[in-house]
């Protein structure tokens, strides 16, 4: 026996699934983007036959490729974890490692919200809880921090400063490196338990469990490729061929719905 409602359904769980698919396609070349994918599970009624499709969204979070960009504030992960950034009222977590100094001298991503880290003492350890990572510009100066002429990151995630003084009877320059701050990298037990904030930010759910928050190398965290970003997960050809798939059955459920629904209403108007 024909079931509209179910076929309704599937109708619109086609659409849901073309919608996921294109949006991978449009985020390919997103960095720190990561492909969802629509699943659709039958409920069967108490009679026996089906009801409605439930839909979920996984994310898969599989390693993207790392490209090499030369920007001393991008970052890339290699391996696992997330970078942590933080909108003034919680924290988010991340793959994508765009980051910028903004005018107030915080290291943000391209949404605005903030890296967070740790600071750290002259000999390289942390020496506070976590925080927002802040690095100021002077332009009168030219100066990061009021002391620093230029900033870079090593493969733990430490950022560094530079600071040149000059002897006062050679009038030689020194220029020496100063531990400042390290990025905060946060992990969960199960990963694709994250809900998306954002198109690459995520925040923690009952079944992703809470963050567990440490450094780069630490545990089985992943280590930071410095100047890099991690480009998107997708895969084009699969996109495409899913695409492909679920446009025919869209077409199909779509075309068998209209004939029953005519033919529905031809059986009203003769009862009538």
């Amino acid at each position: 026996m024909f079931d509209m409602n179910y076929q309704a359904n599937s109708v619109m769980h086609n659409q849901q699934l073309l919608n996921s698919r294109f949006s991978n396609l449009q985020n390919q070349f997103t960095p720190g983007y990561k492909s969802e994918q629509t699943n659709f599970q039958d409920m069967v009624t108490g009679f026996g036959g089906k009801g409605a499709k439930i839909s979920r969204k996984t994310i898969n979070f599989s390693q993207g490729p790392i490209a090499k960009t030369g920007k001393s504030t991008d970052l890339a992960l290699q391996g696992n974890g997330f970078f942590v950034v933080n909108d003034g009222n919680r924290s988010h977590y991340t793959r994508d490692g765009r980051f910028s100094i903004g005018k107030d001298g915080f290291m943000v991503n391209p949404e605005g919200l903030k890296a967070m880290g740790y600071q750290l003492d002259n000999q390289g350890n942390i020496s506070s809880e976590q925080q927002p990572i802040n690095l100021a510009y002077d332009p009168k100066s030219k100066l990061y921090g009021g002391k620093y002429s230029s900033f870079h990151f090593d493969r733990s995630g430490k950022l560094y400063g530079a600071q040149k003084t000059t002897n006062p009877l050679t009038g030689k320059v020194v220029e020496r490196t100063v531990p400042l701050y390290q990025v905060a990298i946060g992990s969960f037990a199960n990963p694709s338990g994250l809900k998306k904030s954002g198109n690459t930010t995520f925040i923690p759910t009952d079944d992703s469990g809470n963050a567990v928050v440490g450094t780069a190398g630490q545990g089985s965290l992943g280590s930071i490729e410095p100047g890099s970003l991690e480009m998107s997960n997708v895969d084009f050809a699969r996109e495409a061929a899913a695409i492909g798939m679920a446009k025919q059955n869209y077409e199909a459920n779509f075309a068998a719905f209209k004939a029953m629904d005519k033919l529905r209403q031809q059986a009203i108007s003769l009862i009538r």
